[in-house]
């Protein structure tokens, strides 16, 4: 049986000139996973979602004091800006990103380096350097479900690569979408876009066409 995934939907709206020439609007998810020991968020969303996450909470069944992990994608401000309000109501959280993230993320050394292959409440860590130097995506095995972050999203349905202003490493990001249709994932839970079925075949449908990196 499925887990009670709920998902925070919020929405970003950006000038023209900031990221190409036109305006761009986007959603941003993230995450309350519950897991037989309490919760773990995935992100933390934008600057001012703890009320929605604290709604999310409420629908499983759950409170601040059964959050036992929060796990960050990346350090992009869409997805831990969240982050001081989680920790302001939380007690003993551990807070996980990948190398590269963690200082930007927040100072002085609080969180905990999550490496490739490492299990963390049953979520297995998945490197995928590209769109940032840390970024992580992670497994849920037992369902075949896996939360990409950034490293791909969807769009009216279709998978699409993430913008180019927004990657630092095209050629990283690029490999890490290969290592993830190795993976085979049946279902892909994205921070842009809704969940899809079938995710491995999707994907690699989107690799063979051209991309942005050589």
């Amino acid at each position: 049986m499925s887990r009670a995934l709920e998902t925070i939907v919020q929405q970003v709206h950006l000038p023209a000139g900031m990221a190409g020439p036109d305006k761009l609007s986007f959603d941003v998810r993230c995450f309350v996973l519950p897991i037989a020991e309490g919760i773990v968020l995935i992100d933390t969303g934008l600057a001012g979602s703890i009320v929605e996450i604290e709604l999310a909470l409420d629908r499983v069944g759950a409170g601040w004091s059964d959050v036992s992990d929060v796990v960050l994608t990346h350090s992009h401000p869409d997805h831990v800006g969240g982050l001081d309000d989680v920790l302001s109501r939380t007690t003993g959280v551990a807070v996980w990103a990948g190398d590269g993230e963690s200082d930007a993320v927040v100072p002085g050394g609080l969180l905990q380096p999550a490496s490739d292959g490492q299990q963390i409440r049953g979520l297995r860590v998945i490197r995928t350097p590209g769109h940032t130097e840390g970024h992580l995506s992670l497994m849920l095995e037992d369902e075949g479900l896996m939360f990409v972050g950034d490293t791909v999203g969807v769009m009216d349905g279709t998978m699409v690569r993430p913008p180019a202003p927004f990657t630092a490493d095209p050629a990283e990001a690029e490999r890490s979408l290969w290592k993830i249709a190795d993976m085979s994932p049946d279902r892909m839970v994205f921070s842009h876009g809704a969940e899809l079925r079938d995710a491995g075949s999707r994907l690699l449908a989107l690799l063979e066409e051209p991309s942005v990196a050589p």
